[in-house]
Order: C-alpha cells, then structure tokens, then sequence
C-alpha cells in the first residue's frame, strides 16, 4: 500500500514536468479529450487569445469564447480529419476571434496516448496572419510588375540563373507570335525549336553578362522563326528582390527598320556630299564664266577712260564711267551670291591677320562719303583712343563695315550718319564693338523679323524705291558669326536705326593644344622652355635678326635651335601656330622654318595667317614636311595670285615686284579667252613688259622651249591643259621651276588650290627619309641663300664677339 502515493507523486512529476515543456514552446497549445473538451493549454494559448485557465479548461472547444470558436472549418478538422488520421499538418483556418480580432492560423493535430491514459488530441496553431499578408503583398507587387511589363512596347524576357525563362511579357509573344506553354520554363536555347541558339546570344549572356551585371546595345542580327530576318537591340540586366534568386531582364527592341531608315539616310548623305561637290563645282565654273566677260567690260572701260581723258573726251569718259559702275555692281552682286553660296556650302574660309580698326573705319568712310554727299547727309565718326588692333579677317570685316554704312546712306535722306567704335569687356574677354546709326526710315517691328534673311528686304516697296538684293545684311550678320560675333540692330520705324557689331579681338580658328602653363613642352632630358622660346620675352622686340622655327615637337625644336645657333644664327623658337604668329609679330624674323603637321593650327593656317598680315608676308618661309611628293604642294610655287576681273594697280604692284633688270623683260600670258589676253597684252605693254601670248598650257609650255620669260601670267581654267597642270609641269622642268609664276583667276579657290599656287613658300624640305643631319643642313644652306644673318658669338682665341655676316641670296 505504501508504494501507491510514490507512483502518483511520479506522475504527477511527469504530468507537470510534460506542462512545463508545453509551456516553453512558443506557439498556442491545447490538449483535448476524445470528447473534444479542453483539459489543459500552455502558456502561449492564454496569452495569444487573452484568456484564462477558468474560461478555457473543461469546455468543449466549440463553447470558447462565448460560441465563437464553433468554426465549421475546425469542425472539418476535428470531426471529420483526426479520427481518420492520426496526423494532420498545415490545416490553414483564417477567422475573426474575440479580442485579437481576424488572424491566419495554421493548425498541425496529433493524437497522443501516454500508457494507460485515455487519448488526448494536441492542437498546434501557428499564428501566419503577417506572412499570409507579406505574400500577399508580394503577390500584389510581383501581379503589378508583371502588369507593368506587360504594358512595356519591348518584348521582354525574365531569366533565371540557369537561363530558363521564367516568364515574358505581352510583347514577346506577340512580336514572335509564340504562347507561353512554348517558352516558359525553356531554356533561351531551346526557343523556336533551337533556333534561339544563336552564337552572338551566347557571348552576351554567357561572358558578358556575367562579367557585367548591365549591357546596353548589345546588336543581334538574326533570322528568327516566324518573323524572319530582324536586327534586334538587346539591354541585359541582372535583378535581385530580396533574398529571391537572381533574375536577368532581357529587353529587345526591333531596330530593323531604323538601320534601314540609317542606310539610307547614309545614301541620301552621300548624294548630298556628291551634289555639295557637284554645287560647289558649279559655283567655282560660274565665277568664272562671270567674271570673265566682267573682265573684259572692266578692264576695257578703264583704258577706255584712260584714253578718253588723256584726249579730253569729257562726253566719253562719263558714259565710260557709267559702263564701269554698273560692271563694279554686277562684279558686288555677283560676289555677294556666290560668299553666300560658299557659307551655306561650308566652304567659306578666314584669312586671319592683325590690322588698325580705325584706319580700316576711316577708309570704309572715305570710300562711302561720295554717296552720303549725294543723299545731302552728314557722317560723323567718333572712334575711342584705345580702339587699337583686332585679329580677324580684313576683309570680311571691312565687307561688314561697308555694307552697314551703305544701307544708312541708302535708307537716309537729309539726315545724319553717325559711326561710334570702342572696346568693351564681356566674358572675360575683348571686344570690338561699333555702332552705324542713321536717321533714315527706320523699321517696324514686323520688318526687324525678317531683316537678316536671305534675298530679303524690308517690303516690296521698299525694293522698288531703293532697289538692292537683301543679300547684304544676311551676308553681315553671316561674317560676324564665322568671326565669333553677331551683329543686333535697334530701329523705330520714321525714326532711325542702330546697328551694332560686336567682335573679339582676337579671332580664333582653332587654337593648338598648349599646356596648362602656356609654356612649350621641353625635350626629354631638358628643363621647362617658356612660350617664347629663350629664357625672358623682354628680348623679344630686340631679336628683328633671327630665324623663328615653329614645331611642335620638343625634340625637333631643340635640334633646330641648338644646331642653327652653331652655324652662327640667330634662334627663336614657338611650340605652336599662334605662339608663332604672335612671336613673329614681335620679332619680325628674318626666316621662319614651319612645321607642317602640327595639332590645332597647322603649318599651312599658319603659313595663310603669315601671307595674309602685310607686316609679315615678305618673310621667307621654309617648310618642313612629311608629304610623300615635295614637288607637288607648294613647290608648285605660284609666285602671287589675283582674280579677274583683274584690279590694275594691284597687277602692277605685282608685276614692279617681279621686274627684271634689263628691260622690256619677257613676259607670257597663258589665256584662253582672247579679250582677257588683248587687254593684258595693253596693261602689261604700258609697264614696259615683253609680251608673248598662249590660249592654253599645252602651247605655253611650247613657247617656253624657245624663250625662257621672266614671268608667267596663268589662268587656271583652260582647255587642253589648265594651270594646275601647266604649272606642275613648269617646277618638274629644272630651268624653269624658279620663273615666277602669277595666277590670274576668275575660279573662286579653295583652301587645297591655295596651298598648291601659293609661291610664298621658298622651298620644301621632306622630313621623312632624310637624316637628322642632311634635314638640318638643308636648314642652313637655305638660310645662307635667304641672306639670314648671323648672330655674333664670342671667339674664345680673339676674346670677343663674332659680327653678323651678311650672305647674298641665290637668284
């Protein structure tokens, strides 16, 4: 009997040694009989449903809560599914308890027997409403990324990291009409039965992608099924929700008709280039068709006046004057279409030089007085001391100038004209800024919209009562902006207007690149060499007697340097085109040797720049070059050029240089027209020249075999043989390559036609396959024929300086 009380006392240690394990499990427990009353729950159970042991223990499971646990889903699960089944996990039961209000529960049941003791049910619940919520949520972003997908144009593929679809967009399917049975779950290979196999798709996902987590524009071509040939535009790119499994976007976009709208657009560019080149042709043989007859009607009213004034013909000589006005007009007009052309047609060049801008308002003005007097105006003109120097081109700027006080003197009658010029600092930089102002008709508002445009005036009536072309203004304002300027114009219609220029100082092509310190980069080896090229520019107003090497190689550059200043010469040296042309400005050398090939300005801009600045153009230049043919390019050698219809005093200035000696000298006149060949035969006759005549090259050059002339004037564009070709064919003959050749044209040149007629140029010499040695005394002996002097250098045997020696140049 006393072993009784001990087995209890054990069981009961079991029972609540098998409560305290209940308890420690975090998720709500009950245990239930076979009668589905509740004998006992943990801890978690009274704390998730905030109850008590009272309101919870010996009720049926149905009568918790007042009745609101009789859920027919629990219902189903104890009555229907334990008795079958010992074992039921993850039975969900989703329902509004009293306290804690709608939750997710996820039930797991077991029957236990523990030895003689009745069997009990063990009902787990698991409290999932937030996960349920989360997936929901998922499933509501991943429903709406799915939706926006389908909404992209793109066709659209999602891969998984074994290149599996996992699913594609709307477009996909319908740009290759395929079903998403016939794609999800296939590896991208396996698509269109193995003909998504392509090659350039493997190395894109296989070793780029990988290597890259985004690719943009990767370009497939590829015959696809159904479809056909396409060119496909693919972007990659490697995606990560969470801690979700990697995914590879794979967008497409069908660019086969864009390539074929850019092949042809590429077609249509070319016909453009072809009919540019067939335009610009055009232009060049309508210049000269032009100007040719202008030539004669010009040139043979001159002499006309000339004649008719020596014997008094006062009747003839206005008439005459006449003829040649309306020749110099048709000459401005015919001029101005064609600038206007070579703008449009990007063919319009600038000839950059340094000139006085209040010299060049003062010559404008005087030019133009004769018509301000006639319209009974007055011209004032109120120029700022500090005015000074700009670098641009002359010309256009002085085109710019006339044109703009042209239009006053036209539109203004009784008035007055007035020209302001100063400086002014905009932006860090210089500027030029004059201002035309009249007291004419002035413009209203709808006319100033239209003022710049081409062939454009003010009205009809406006044309008819001052006659003009429009082409002026558009060519103005055209001039200013290729100089890095504009023009604006202020007007009041029965008022007045004001035109105002504003141009930089200085005008830039473009600039070579120069390092940060403005300095030249020195030769391995050696230390840093100022921009200037010797130790202090203090010297360089003082230096009129050396040779400038422009180059912008280190190497070269100190070679030069090193080697003339031991033949006894004066050195200067610029890295750069504009270090050089600013450097000669100062120094005025006596030589300048020129690099061709240099980055930025390169040696023919600088060799233009140079001719075109009067103070510099007399300087002998020595090219340095790496062209294969040195006979071609500039040892065509044109000694000088001009264009028809020809101004005589510059065709005299031109002939004075090249007189000989002993007059008459030789000259020959290679000319196909004959009304331009009589009437130079006349001007060159008056300068006491020898005349012989060709019609074209072929001719001339047979001419040349019985007489050598002293001076050949060419036109270029002739039958049988032009003056390109004659003019090769005169440098390739060694007793005639050193006879002056001057070109007279009425073909508009380009920039390539300069470089080969200009004869500024004393020689050439080819860097490529020459030594170090051979190239640099080549240097020296050219320079010995220009006469450059020597600088003087101290003799260590005598203690003093060397004297300059003066060399006599080769003829």
């Amino acid at each position: 009997m006393k072993m009784q009380p001990r087995k209890k006392r054990r069981a009961e240690d079991i029972e609540t040694y098998a409560q305290d394990i209940v308890n420690t499990v975090r998720e709500p427990l009950l245990m239930l009989d076979t009668t589905l009353r509740v004998r006992s729950a943990n801890r978690a159970f009274y704390q998730t449903f905030r109850v008590s042991a009272e309101e919870t223990e010996d009720r049926l499971i149905y009568e918790l809560g007042n009745g609101q646990w009789d859920i027919p889903a629990l219902r189903t699960l104890l009555e229907d599914v334990i008795p079958t089944s010992s074992v039921f996990n993850d039975f969900e039961l989703e329902h509004t308890f009293p306290l804690i209000g709608r939750r997710v529960m996820l039930l797991n049941g077991r029957r236990l027997r523990a030895g003689s003791h009745a069997e009990l049910l063990v009902l787990a619940m698991e409290d999932v409403t937030e996960r349920r919520q989360a997936e929901a949520d998922f499933q509501a972003v991943e429903t709406y990324a799915q939706d926006i997908v389908d909404t992209v144009r793109e066709p659209l593929l999602i891969l998984d990291p074994a290149l599996r679809v996992r699913s594609a967009n709307r477009a996909f399917y319908q740009t290759f009409h395929v079903t998403p049975g016939e794609t999800e779950d296939r590896l991208i290979y396996e698509l269109g039965n193995g003909q998504w196999d392509i090659p350039a798709l493997r190395t894109l996902l296989e070793d780029i992608i990988p290597a890259s987590s985004v690719f943009s524009d990767f370009e497939l071509e590829h015959t696809f099924p159904l479809i056909g040939r396409r060119v496909m535009l693919l972007n990659a790119r490697t995606l990560q929700a969470g801690s979700h499994a990697e995914l590879l976007v794979l967008a497409m976009e069908d660019v086969t008709e864009r390539r074929h709208a850019e092949g042809e657009v590429g077609k249509a560019r070319e016909a453009a280039e072809a009919a540019n080149r067939t335009k610009s042709l055009f232009l060049a043989n309508m210049s000269h068709e032009l100007r040719t007859p202008l030539n004669a009607i010009l040139g043979y009213s001159e002499m006309l006046a000339e004649e008719a004034a020596e014997q008094r013909l006062e009747a003839f000589g206005a008439d005459l004057e006449k003829i040649g006005a309306a020749g110099r007009h048709l000459l401005a007009l015919i001029n101005d279409i064609l600038d206007l052309s070579k703008i449009e047609a990007g063919k319009m060049e600038m000839f950059l030089e340094t000139f006085d801008v209040a010299e060049m308002i003062g010559e404008v003005a005087s030019t133009i007085r004769p018509l301000v007097e006639e319209n009974a105006n007055a011209l004032d003109i109120d120029l700022a001391p500090d005015l000074g120097a700009v670098y641009a081109d002359q010309m256009k700027v002085r085109q710019i100038l006339f044109n703009l006080l042209s239009n006053a003197v036209k539109f203004t009658r009784d008035g007055r004209i007035t020209v302001n010029g100063g400086r002014e600092r905009m932006d860090g930089s210089e500027w030029i800024v004059v201002r035309v102002a009249d007291t004419g008709i002035g413009l209203s508002a709808d006319q100033l919209v239209k003022l710049f445009k081409d062939f454009t005036q003010a009205d009809a009536s406006t044309t008819r009562k001052f006659g003009g072309t429009g082409l002026g203004l558009a060519l103005t304002r055209r001039f200013c902006q290729m100089m890095g300027g504009d023009v604006t114009v202020h007007s009041v219609a029965d008022e007045g207007s004001v035109f105002t220029v504003k141009l930089p100082v200085v005008v830039t092509q473009t600039a070579p690149d120069l390092p940060a310190d403005g300095g030249c980069p020195a030769p391995p080896g050696a230390g840093a060499v100022p921009a200037s090229g010797w130790a202090g520019a203090d010297g360089a107003e003082a230096a009129p007697g050396c040779v400038l090497v422009i180059d912008d190689d280190p190497v070269q550059r100190d070679l030069m340097e090193r080697f003339l200043s031991r033949e006894g010469f004066c050195v200067r040296t610029a890295c750069g085109g504009e270090e050089g042309l600013r450097l000669a400005r100062r120094m005025h050398p006596v030589a300048i040797t020129l690099d061709v090939m240099m980055p930025g300005m390169d040696g023919w801009s600088v060799l233009t720049a140079l001719k075109s600045d009067a103070a510099l153009r007399e300087i002998p230049v020595i090219m340095l070059t790496m062209v294969d043919d040195p006979e071609r390019g500039f040892t065509l050698g044109a000694a000088d050029y001009a264009t028809k219809p020809v101004n005589r005093q510059r065709l005299s200035r031109i002939l004075r240089k090249h007189t000989c000696p002993d007059p008459p000298c030789p000259v020959l006149v290679v000319e196909d027209d004959p009304a331009t060949r009589a009437m130079t035969r006349s001007i060159l006759e008056k300068e006491g020249w020898k005349v012989s005549e060709a019609p074209n090259g072929r001719v001339a050059l047979e001419m040349m075999e019985s007489e050598r002339p002293r001076l050949i004037l060419l036109d270029l564009m002739m039958p049988e043989m032009d003056g390109f070709e004659f003019a090769d064919r005169v440098r390739r003959h060694p007793e005639w390559r050193s006879i002056p050749i001057v070109v007279v044209t009425a073909r508009d040149l380009s920039f390539e036609e300069r470089r080969r007629l200009s004869g500024y140029v004393e020689t050439i010499l080819q860097k490529e396959g020459d030594t170090r040695e051979m190239l640099l005394r080549q240097v020296s002996d050219r320079l010995n024929d220009l006469a450059a002097p020597r600088a003087a250098t101290p003799d260590p045997e005598r203690g003093e300086g060397r004297a300059p020696r003066a060399l006599q140049p080769v003829p």
